[in-house]
């Protein structure tokens, strides 16, 4: 039988438990519940002031994200504990709400023998404008607050919601502190974003309901720090429904039909009042549950999850819609909705039907919860997104897979989603209007694979229109992608076209290889690694296979100084030891954001000379063979500190080398800017 957090009257009391594994609860002894959670920080002070009834506990989901939306949970007492966080309901109420994604905050509060209220509110307005200001280093998503608290914690709750609009009031003669200035921040806001009341006291004049309150010794009585002799109107100030208003949140109620310390009707009352004044309210009497017997359970806790996901996202609507009329579909979006759609601060909304599914999301470089509403369509709204290109999953309990409203490709290893957002002042890399040259996609006869194998190839806009001939670039994707990569992704095409309408860079024919040599049988396993040695299963296809079939079937200048060999990543790093020790076949070299010195595992004081001999000892020799030699990487790429590091020692011995940077981490926005820069340089 559950008992913790009972609002049990004075006999009854929650003693301190610090961090003890064990409780006293009316001399029986009770081990502290077990919580399924990520991280956690135990007895965190919010008020500054040291005291136990200031300290909180703060209780993150097992599932790591950037950021938690709250449920801050109250224990009961009858307000007379001012340490029983530990005893929160935390293996039911909190452990529902930790697995559906919120962080959980518990906090302490001064007991009604520590002070009298409104101290007990104050406090725990307190404890709302601490989850805002220490978003940051808690990981809250301070953009959506709820409040729940069984029996008195419960009364404490749907007084915050009541409150939420509402620092001072006054009650007949009776002025009231509702907001304080408990704790250092009192400059940030305290109203909360939805109400989970369970079997709390509301109307403090009525407690009986249908037969006369015995006064004499109540807790509401302690609480007030009188007697109750007729002066109603200070007994109102500590309800709830005194302070309404239609701007208040929404409440979903939960009480036991058999609750004998808070009768059932202090629920229903409290629901009608809400529900009178226009606000969005829910009731749930629980047939034969006593006071906190038989409650926290299933239906009940999934019924509170499901009403703060729906407030979440009503709230989350009413915010988007204004943002909405000046949102955009990215170029990568295939779905009649619209959606996925990019607001104007580069964040993402997504809309996913999925009336069955228990929870949705976006991985899209960290995952995003989805909130549900009545008719099964989840919101997902990203952080602001960096311009650029995003490869994202479809997250469907659990279930990884791509999101039909949007274009797939081949990345990752396997097909993907991604969403491309515009980078404001760069039309290079949309379509213009200037002449197009076209992509094929061909197949040739690999002699090392002994296979078919696919290649394409861009030619310019005048090839069909004369008998020239034209330079080449053989141009490489990065691991877990394959040729369709710099087409699709890179958008190569289109960024050569404009380049070449625009007299920025030579007509030239680019050949998209597929890099992934598959490794004989037998072969050691060095083959295919970053090393000369391992680049030689690639090596022997393209310099036996690829490029004597495009010099066979096109018309191209056959020679290295009109020759280039470039790419990404991993085709990085095949450019760097097959195009730096074959001169003689390519005079232009182009590496983006290799793992080759470092940044990647594996991958720790690498040695120029002994991987290009003749580089360091002999600059002016290795200068001789190339006519461009480019390196680029990422600004917030884990490689570009080791990028910058291998220049600068190239620079130091005499290589002519050019480096550039670009915004961006490891991604398509640096590289597609890369190609466009090597571009430039080439066959001048």
């Amino acid at each position: 039988m559950a008992v913790l957090g009972l609002g049990f009257s004075a006999g009854l009391l929650a003693q301190p438990v610090g961090g003890m594994s064990q409780a006293q609860l009316a001399g029986f002894s009770f081990r502290m519940p077990e919580i399924r959670c990520g991280e956690k920080y135990m007895d965190v002070d919010y008020a500054g002031d040291g005291q136990v009834y200031h300290k909180l506990d703060i209780y993150l989901p097992a599932e790591k994200r950037d950021s938690y939306p709250v449920v801050i949970h109250i224990y009961g007492s009858a307000w007379f504990s001012n340490n029983s966080k530990g005893m929160a309901n935390l293996d039911s109420i909190g452990q529902a709400l930790l697995d559906a994604g919120y962080a959980v905050v518990a906090p302490n509060h001064r007991s009604s023998s520590d002070a009298k209220f409104p101290a007990q509110i104050n406090d725990i307005k307190a404890v709302v404008r601490f989850v805002r200001a220490k978003a940051g280093e808690y990981g809250f998503d301070a953009s959506f607050i709820g409040i729940s608290g069984f029996s008195s914690g419960g009364h404490l709750a749907s007084l915050a919601g009541a409150t939420s609009n509402i620092k001072e009031a006054k009650v007949g003669e009776y002025e009231v502190d509702l907001e304080g200035s408990v704790g250092p921040y009192t400059s940030f806001s305290s109203a909360v974003d939805v109400v989970c009341d369970w079997s709390g006291p509301i109307d403090l004049l009525n407690m009986e309901c249908e037969s006369e309150r015995p006064w004499g010794g109540t807790p509401e009585e302690a609480l007030l720090g009188v007697n109750y002799s007729g002066q109603d109107d200070l007994f109102r100030t500590l309800s709830p429904i005194t302070y309404l208003d239609p701007a208040d949140p929404p409440l979903i109620v939960f009480h036991g039909t058999k609750d004998n310390v808070v009768p059932h009707c202090q629920g229903v009352e409290l629901y009608e009042a809400w529900d009178k004044a226009g606000i969005n309210a829910d009731l749930n009497l629980v047939e034969g549950a006593g006071h906190g017997i038989n409650l926290f359970v299933d239906p009940w806790l999934s019924e509170m999850v499901e009403f703060v996901n729906s407030a979440r996202n009503a709230k989350i609507q009413k915010e988007l819609e204004p943002k909405l009329q000046g949102a955009v579909s990215p170029v990568t979006n295939i779905n009649a909705s619209g959606f996925p759609k990019v607001l104007a601060d580069n964040s993402v909304v997504f809309k996913v039907r999925a009336p069955q599914a228990e929870r949705v999301q976006i991985d899209l470089g960290g995952r995003y919860d989805g909130v549900k509403d009545a008719s099964g369509t989840w919101t997902i709204v990203t952080k602001p997104l960096l311009p650029g290109y995003h490869y994202y999953s479809l997250v469907v309990d659990g279930v990884s897979v791509a999101d039909p409203a949007s274009e797939s490709y081949f990345g990752t290893s396997r097909m993907a989603s991604a969403i491309d957002i515009p980078e404001p002042g760069l039309d290079l890399f949309e379509t213009q209007d200037v002449p197009h040259g076209q992509v094929r996609e061909l197949t040739y006869w690999s002699d090392y694979a002994e296979a078919w194998r696919p290649v394409f190839v861009y030619t310019p806009a005048d090839y069909e229109k004369g008998r020239k001939k034209y330079p080449v670039m053989y141009i490489h994707h990065g691991g877990g992608e394959d040729h369709r990569g710099w087409i699709q992704q890179g958008r190569t095409a289109t960024i050569l076209d404009n380049l070449i309408a625009r007299g920025e860079a030579v007509p030239m024919i680019v050949v998209s290889v597929n890099s992934n040599i598959p490794r004989k049988p037998g072969a050691p396993a060095s083959m295919g690694g970053y090393s000369w040695e391992g680049m030689q299963p690639y090596r022997e296809e393209l310099m036996g296979s690829i490029i004597p079939f495009i010099e066979s079937n096109f018309r191209v200048k056959a020679d290295a100084g009109h020759r280039a060999m470039c790419g990404l990543s991993m085709g990085g790093g095949q450019s760097f030891f097959i195009g730096l020790r074959c001169p003689e076949t390519f005079a232009n070299v182009g590496i983006f954001s290799t793992g080759v010195f470092g940044g990647i595992q594996g991958s720790s004081n690498f040695d120029l000379e002994a991987n290009i001999p003749g580089m360091l000892t002999a600059p002016d020799k290795f200068n001789s063979g190339l006519d461009c030699f480019f390196i680029s990487c990422g600004e917030q790429d884990p490689r570009i500190e080791y990028t910058r590091a291998i220049v600068e020692k190239m620079r130091a011995a005499g290589v002519k080398v050019e480096f550039q940077s670009f915004p961006g981490d490891h991604e398509w926005q640096p590289w597609r800017k890369s190609l466009a820069a090597f571009a430039r340089m080439l066959f001048k």
